[in-house]
């Protein structure tokens, strides 16, 4: 269970990036970085496929407002309908259920608070000793859409998401994030706000 919950935190992290965006930074290349936040927000809808640590990947749907679908290979699913956060794990036959009242920040949020923020190029690197993620990279493309993050715990635990194939204000039906866990699986209540 311990293993699911920390999973769980880890994809929630990565699901923070598209919910909730709201440009919060200011000043040297954090107006940059807002820039690249803006440029999210602006978006109707986007598709890509991501790669994460290298190996597992899959599908990102986001949907303005605050809609997201991730299928990954392995058929773990995220899925929010803006209010509540699901993941579903097929292997273990577990639903995670996040409400998500009172969750803020996105990728604004998620970028904020970090004390040294540089850019060199399209790589934006944040630092701050007092943040879950002690360093976060960030490197987007000639158009500011995200191509890889990288986001590295006091620990030194790296996780690494690439962007590919993004597609952009495409038309997503309502329905996809409005998720459904199977019948048979274990609902667990808000497993982020659980101490490990």
């Amino acid at each position: 269970m311990e293993a699911v919950l920390l999973s769980l935190r880890l994809i929630f992290s990565f699901s923070l990036l598209c919910l909730f965006s709201k440009g919060i930074l200011a000043q040297d290349g954090r107006d940059k970085l807002n820039s690249v936040i803006g440029r999210l927000n602006s978006l109707e809808s986007f598709r890509a496929t991501v790669t994460v640590n290298g190996g597992l990947t899959g599908i990102i749907s986001y949907k303005n407002p605050y809609q997201l679908h991730v299928r990954l290979n392995d058929g773990r699913i995220i899925s929010s309908n803006g209010k509540t956060l699901w993941f579903y794990n097929p292997d273990s036959s577990i639903s995670g259920k996040q409400d998500l009242k009172g969750v803020s920040g996105g990728l604004g949020g998620f970028l904020s608070g970090y004390e040294n923020v540089t850019i060199s190029g399209k790589t934006f690197r944040l630092t701050s000793p007092n943040k879950r993620y002690t360093e976060v990279i960030l490197v987007v493309s000639d158009n500011d859409m995200p191509r890889v993050l990288k986001m590295k715990r006091d620990d030194e635990e790296v996780t690494e998401i690439a962007f590919s194939g993004i597609a952009t204000n495409i038309g997503l039906g309502t329905s996809l994030f409005n998720f459904q866990p199977p019948t048979s699986s274990q609902i667990v209540e808000n497993p982020l706000n659980q101490k490990e």
